[in-house]
């Protein structure tokens, strides 16, 4: 049986020019769609690519009861395996990422619209973009509302001269997970962590379904 509800929740992944906010979401979703260009040169030494419309990825949190965290599980999974989720609450999330770089501004103000929590991502290895991202927070929270909640992931922790989660939660005002969406850890937590802070009313639990992919 196909879902015909779009989504539960919509989650804005923000953060500065190349904090990770691509890698993060195609970690979670090996089949999400980016819009983006390649860069000219290696970054850091190695090919890139910077988005210029959007990425979008869609998953599923799982949980046994309402006051349980749950799991973070790609719909591949899921309709490999439905019997590891039965009767589970199921809530499919949508994942938008916008462009970093500040003149994109008009793109963003598109792709924020309707999301109810934020995850936004610091490149914990360059500190000297903080400004950058600050004004990307203050960005988020002029188009969202100032009450927005919001979970900041300190992205990188695998490189050696990342810096601590404790430093930037300490010049953001947020909490902060740390996370590397390269290695894949600590960012299922962090989105854990926002949708608890999302939830507001109780998700009325459904047959399992099986969700086909778009």
């Amino acid at each position: 049986m196909q879902i015909k509800k779009p989504y539960d929740y919509k989650i804005y992944v923000a953060g500065y020019f190349q904090a990770g906010k691509t890698t993060l979401i195609h970690s979670l979703d090996k089949k999400a769609f980016s819009i983006d260009k390649p860069l000219k040169g290696l970054y850091r030494g190695e090919e890139s690519s910077t988005t210029v419309g959007f990425d979008l990825g869609t998953i599923l949190w799982c949980r046994p009861n309402m006051g349980s965290s749950g799991v973070i599980t790609n719909l591949e999974d899921y309709n490999e395996n439905p019997e590891d989720y039965k009767d589970m609450i199921i809530n499919r999330i949508e994942l938008k990422g916008g462009p970093g770089q500040l003149h994109f501004k008009p793109v963003r103000e598109h792709v924020i619209k309707d999301s109810q929590g934020i995850l936004f991502v610091i490149d914990s290895s360059d500190i000297n973009v903080i400004g950058n991202a600050i004004t990307l927070l203050a960005e988020s929270r002029v188009l969202l509302g100032f009450d927005i909640p919001i979970i900041i992931i300190a992205n990188k922790q695998d490189l050696a001269d990342a810096n601590p989660p404790d430093m930037v939660s300490n010049i953001l005002g947020e909490t902060t997970y740390g996370a590397s969406a390269k290695e894949n850890f600590g960012v299922k937590e962090a989105l854990i962590s926002l949708l608890n802070k999302i939830v507001r009313e109780p998700v009325q639990k459904e047959p399992i379904p099986e969700i086909q992919e778009a």
